[in-house]
């Protein structure tokens, strides 16, 4: 018998092959249903024994030889020359199974199609659902509470750093979200503006961090290119929301300033958000109020102690 799905790695391999050029769906869809048709039709080929039939029920010797030349070496089943001309049939051949290709019920064929039609029409149809809602939910508004740490917030305010809040689409991406507050920034006036060279304005390489479980001071250094809504959607290990809808609130700074102060408290709390990896909240407030943040540098007793190395 053959393994199941063997068809079908065989069927791959020709669509692989015969789809080449392909550019609509519906023509993908009809090569795969050729394929498979042509090749569940020759399982039953081999599955019935080929019968060679003689041409010509009499004939003289330059028939026979013709006859002979002309039979197919290997054949299931075959008649001699000394048959011709017999009016009995062969004992040896059995119309019965020349009748057993009629019977064959080849109706799976339709069904196996139209199971895979309606699997691939289900899948498709929960794609564009999902990639639906993404887009809804990617133009809803959300407002977030801001802090701003930079050399000049330090040396210019009072409490080193500006609060404010701004409303962002949920698709802006971290590194735009970023962008807008340093904008935003600028409004307290000329010290706070960015640099102009040659009447080009400067462009410091930003950082955004968020906040967790109540955490203000910062947690999580977001990458720039993921959207506010994937990382709203971030759970913790126990199940619940890692951020919380941002209730806790982001900071942007510029990554030079990090770089100069990561040793010092808050920024030492900070660590990069790996959005491949599990985040245990327990853990998270444990290290927490013990004050190593999350950070695996700190969090060994390294605290007062500058990273080498990054």
């Amino acid at each position: 018998g053959t393994a199941p799905g063997s068809m079908s790695d065989s069927v791959e391999k020709q669509l692989a092959e015969a789809s080449k050029g392909y550019l609509s769906k519906e023509e993908y869809k009809r090569k795969r249903e050729e394929i498979e048709a042509q090749e569940a039709l020759e399982k039953v080929r081999k599955a019935i024994p080929a019968v060679s039939v003689p041409v010509g029920g009499e004939g003289g010797g330059k028939k026979k030889k013709s006859g002979k030349k002309d039979r197919q070496p290997g054949s299931a089943l075959s008649f001699g020359d000394e048959l011709d001309g017999e009016a009995e049939p062969s004992p040896r051949v059995q119309p019965k199974k020349m009748g057993k290709c009629q019977d064959v019920d080849v109706s799976f064929l339709k069904k196996n199609e139209r199971e895979a039609q309606e699997a691939a029409h289900k899948q498709e149809q929960a794609v564009r659902d999902f990639l639906e809602l993404q887009q809804k939910a990617k133009q809803e508004p959300i407002t977030l509470k801001y802090t701003f740490r930079s050399e000049a917030t330090q040396r210019e305010l009072p409490n080193g750093v500006h609060q404010g809040s701004i409303t962002l689409p949920k698709g802006t991406t971290g590194e735009e979200v970023a962008t807008a507050v340093r904008l935003d920034v600028e409004h307290l006036g000329e010290k706070f503006k960015l640099l102009e060279v040659a009447g080009k304005k400067e462009e410091p390489r930003l950082m955004l961090i968020v906040g967790a479980s109540g955490m203000a001071i910062g947690s999580f250094i977001i990458p720039s290119a993921i959207a506010l809504v994937e990382v709203a959607s971030m759970r913790w290990s126990e199940g619940n929301s890692l951020f919380d809808d941002f209730k806790a609130g982001i900071i942007v700074t510029e990554r030079r300033w990090y770089e100069q102060m990561r040793h010092t408290f808050p920024y030492s709390q900070w660590a990069v958000l790996d959005v491949h990896k599990s985040y245990s909240q327990k853990e998270f407030i444990a290290n927490r109020n013990s004050g190593t943040g999350v950070d695996p540098f700190y969090r060994n007793g390294n605290i007062g102690k500058q990273r080498t190395g990054r």
